[in-house]
């Protein structure tokens, strides 16, 4: 299969997957101002110290986002083999959250099966498409030359 019918694929996975993943990206700004997520008064840093860690996560998971169609949509020179270990360490931190924790604690797991099926899916077709992408990143005498 030639490079850019493989980068396609990966574009097209890459896109299912963060289109499925907006559910839950949206979730996450809506924990910001909820007062069912203030912390307890007692809490030094303040009780809606919640609401900064979903600000930031919802944060850096839009930069992670913009910075993946940007190597997968953007200048073909972009998508080098460097790019594409930097899209994987992206992912890792991405999607790592979802499920690194619950070997260790149980109240890090998703608040329900809809929500692990979203992070399943999201997770599984972006890291594919990454993955059958891996020689349009990896081609880069041909990536040079164009």
């Amino acid at each position: 299969m030639c490079d850019k019918i493989r980068l396609n694929i990966g574009r097209i996975l890459l896109s299912i997957g963060l289109i499925i993943g907006m559910g839950s990206l949206f979730m996450t700004f809506s924990h910001i101002g909820d007062t069912d997520y203030i912390l307890i008064s007692s809490f030094e840093k303040g009780t809606t110290h919640a609401w900064y860690h979903a600000f930031r996560e919802s944060i850096g998971d839009i930069s992670t986002i913009v910075v993946l169609i940007a190597v997968f949509f953007g200048f073909q020179k972009w998508r080098t083999s460097q790019t594409w270990f930097i899209c994987a360490i992206l992912m890792f931190g991405y999607y790592a959250p979802f499920w690194i924790g619950i070997p260790f604690l149980p109240e890090l797991a998703a608040p329900h099966m809809k929500a692990e099926i979203v992070h399943i899916s999201m997770m599984m077709l972006s890291v594919l498409g990454l993955i059958i992408a891996r020689k349009a990143f990896f081609n880069v005498t041909e990536n040079i030359s164009k």
